[in-house]
């Protein structure tokens, strides 16, 4: 099993990846969640926080 070495321009392409990924991941969690909350109680939320 050989290791190869990845280029600094495929390691942050594939950081940036990772990244965008994780944005649209959230932004979607945040919206659900939201709705979620505004059926459970009637109320807006102000606030979203996640790791």
């Amino acid at each position: 099993m050989a290791k190869t070495k990845i280029t600094k321009k495929e390691a942050l392409d594939k950081f940036q990846a990772a990244r965008e990924k994780k944005r649209k991941c959230l932004a979607q969690l945040e919206k659900s969640m939201k709705e979620t909350y505004k059926e459970r109680t009637g109320k807006e939320a102000e606030k979203f926080f996640a790791l």
